[in-house]
């Protein structure tokens, strides 16, 4: 189960998805991307999929009204009308929430092209297991229920 968290600080208010390795009638391995997925690794199809496959830069269509916990989300391409956008994932993170907030704000100036107590945007992370020690964390960037067709990268938002 994966936990939801929300945060935005100081204001009030991969990883390709492992293919399957495929012998191939010479002997070589070829790894395949997911059908939602082209060579590359972007999203090109709408599609459900584990909050482990999201990878930095998917887009999400809906954030804002995401049940908690969750285990899937609906990726769609950047180009598409969508709510958040994966901005930073982490594998075997502290399940430590100060930690994880820590580790998407550090990261958000770098995706988004301003810091994140200087931006209008929000923040929210998932994190694949809340019963363990270590969890893999991936962090959203979005503003609550306003649908965009472009990606945040580089937004200066």
């Amino acid at each position: 189960m994966a936990c939801v968290m929300s945060f935005k600080v100081f204001r009030a208010g991969m990883v390709v998805a492992v293919g399957v390795a495929t012998l191939l009638g010479v002997g070589a391995c070829s790894l395949l991307a997911p059908a939602y997925r082209d060579a590359s690794g972007q999203v090109t199809a709408t599609a459900s999929v584990g909050i482990t496959s999201l990878k930095t830069g998917d887009c999400i269509y809906d954030v804002s009204n995401m049940p908690d916990p969750i285990t899937k989300v609906q990726v769609v391409p950047c180009s598409a009308q969508h709510e958040g956008e994966v901005f930073a994932t982490e594998s075997n993170v502290a399940n430590v929430a100060d930690d994880i907030v820590n580790f998407c704000i550090d990261q958000f100036a770098s995706y988004v092209g301003i810091g994140f107590n200087d931006s209008q945007l929000t923040a929210k992370y998932f994190g694949s297991d809340v019963s363990s020690a270590n969890t893999d964390v991936q962090c959203i960037v979005f503003m609550p229920g306003q649908m965009v067709s472009q990606s945040y990268k580089g937004s200066q938002q």
